[in-house]
């Protein structure tokens, strides 16, 4: 008979009886958790043209630069790359720094190497992009950018986030 009321008892218990009762997370569990946080990166983007018949030269620069920012930029550049070249010649640059101060060490570090790659390609379009207070940490000292290559700064639209 115990047998049998045990058996009844289990067909009738709620799924619940049967499943461990989880505690509901914290709150500081859940900030922690987060994989996303604010976005503070300061980006560059300039776009290149390769001049006619200088490719190979303007190609045998981007090595140059990927080596120093390897050598220099540790803890202060998020990313760096090269886009292209595309059929028509053009190159994109991505670039990402912490902050302001980041980029402006990585043009110091470049700079050599920038005014040599010129020689190859001009600049058609550059962009810079990040939180608004951090793009006017920059206009004073990039103001030669802004009048000789048309530097333009957008402003990073508020709650904007990256990953962790």
């Amino acid at each position: 008979m115990k047998s049998l009321l045990f058996a009844f008892s289990v067909l009738l218990a709620p799924a619940s009886a049967f499943v461990p009762a989880m505690a509901a997370p914290r709150a500081d569990t859940a900030a922690r958790m987060s994989w996303y946080e604010d976005d503070g990166v300061v980006t560059l983007v300039p776009k290149f043209k390769i001049k006619p018949e200088f490719r190979e030269q303007y190609m045998a620069q981007l090595p140059k630069f990927v080596e120093l920012v390897k050598a220099n930029e540790e803890g202060t550049c998020v990313f760096y790359g090269f886009v292209g070249p595309t059929e028509d010649d053009y190159v994109i640059c991505r670039e990402g720094y912490v902050n302001a101060a980041g980029l402006l060490k990585h043009l110091d570090n470049v700079g050599a190497v920038f005014e040599e790659t010129l020689k190859y390609a001009d600049v058609v379009d550059l962009m810079c992009q990040g939180p608004a207070a951090e793009l006017e940490k920059l206009k004073e000292p990039l103001a030669d950018l802004e009048r000789d290559l048309g530097l333009v700064y957008y402003p990073l639209a508020e709650g904007s986030l990256r990953s962790k």
